[in-house]
């Protein structure tokens, strides 16, 4: 496969957004190769927003992909749950709205950290964090996204070897990126 015309992103936040986003200009994605949906508006339940515009996401992907390279990236956090209950509340999601389940070859990509974004970022800048506690309101996350992707670029390459500090959800997007590739 080549590199994607277009990556879809479908995020529960603006933070969410940010970070794929600067991951992607690690795989060499321009602005105009990656298309952000749309925010859920308010402060509501980003996850539930996210799970209700899965199926919908996944069906634009399939349909794009039958005629150009393109690629979906769903970043929605598993919160105080574990990231296989996220897994198959999306895997549900495609079922109730008749869709195939996500194929092994296909280039929709996962990205469930657990309880938020900002254990990964500050993991992927060399803080030893736990998945037990939220560190959402942690002071300068924003300032440590780009170093965070650029960290889970190199992790995610084909020899590269995480390190043992690395938080299990993380770990498990390490094969999901692969699918970019």
């Amino acid at each position: 496969m080549g590199r994607p015309s277009q990556v879809i992103v479908l995020a529960e936040d603006a933070r969410h957004q940010r970070f794929v986003r600067r991951y992607l200009e690690q795989l060499r994605s321009s602005r105009h190769d990656i298309r952000l949906e749309d925010l859920p508006a308010g402060r509501g339940c980003g996850e539930q927003w996210v799970r209700e515009r899965y199926a919908r996401a996944v069906a634009a992907y399939r349909a794009r992909f039958a005629r150009a390279e393109t690629a979906l990236i769903v970043a929605i956090d598993a919160d105080n749950g574990d990231v296989n209950r996220r897994l198959l509340q999306l895997q549900q999601a495609l079922i109730q709205a008749g869709l195939p389940p996500r194929a092994a070859d296909e280039r929709i990509v996962h990205f469930i950290p657990k309880w938020s974004v900002e254990t990964w970022i500050l993991c992927l800048n060399g803080r030893d964090v736990d998945e037990n506690t939220n560190y959402r309101q942690e002071h300068g996350i924003d300032d440590q996204i780009a170093t965070a992707a650029t960290t889970l670029f190199e992790w995610g390459r084909a020899n590269a070897t995480p390190p043992v500090r690395c938080v299990p959800s993380l770990l498990s997007a390490i094969p999901e990126v692969r699918r970019l590739e």
